[in-house]
């Protein structure tokens, strides 16, 4: 009773209320660009070649990696796994209605031009006709890492092509794509 009247017991109760904010560090909001060639290789494509760009990355520079939210762009990622990596991402950047959908199943760091890892992607933009291209699984696209780029938990910064996107019996291509995705969930 006399430690009530002094004030302690008030902040004795909110020792466990002060614990709250310590359990970690907030998750990061994921982060991505890309840049790629939509290519029409001839007749069965019907969608015009376009590049198609999310903030500012290269083969040998990441300049700028669009936040998820900053304008209006969506960007939502996966990369788990050590010494093999799972990676799964989405970016979709409204000021040229794009959207694209990467899911690598198994990459390591030792992936090369020569020697890549395979995944799909499906692409859609406003050039497209919001039409969505989806890899073909008989011949899947390719991922490999060059120069500074590599994989981590949580990132990955990757040189990618995919020799045939299908829809409704067009055959398009994705030439010349980096991308980079970070701070990922995993």
């Amino acid at each position: 009773m006399r430690l009530a009247r002094l004030g302690f017991v008030p902040v004795l109760g909110l020792l466990p209320l002060l614990g709250l904010g310590c359990s970690g560090a907030e998750p990061s909001t994921p982060r991505g660009a890309y840049t790629m060639n939509f290519a029409d290789p001839g007749a069965d494509c019907s969608a015009p070649g376009h590049r198609a760009i999310l903030g500012e990355v290269s083969s040998d520079q990441k300049v700028r990696l669009v936040t998820d939210g900053e304008d209006d762009a969506s960007v939502d990622c996966s990369v788990s796994g050590s010494g093999t990596f799972s990676v799964s991402a989405v970016a979709k950047n409204p000021a040229e209605a794009a959207e694209i959908h990467v899911k690598i199943d198994a990459i390591s760091p030792a992936a090369t031009q020569d020697a890549p890892a395979t995944g799909s992607i499906s692409f859609s933009s406003a050039k497209t006709g919001g039409q969505t291209f989806y890899s073909d699984t008989a011949a899947p696209c390719k991922f490999w890492f060059a120069g500074k780029q590599g994989v981590d938990a949580g990132k990955i910064w990757v040189g990618f092509e995919c020799p045939a996107m299908l829809n409704e019996g067009e055959i398009c291509q994705l030439r010349l794509g980096v991308l980079a995705f970070d701070s990922c969930g995993g």
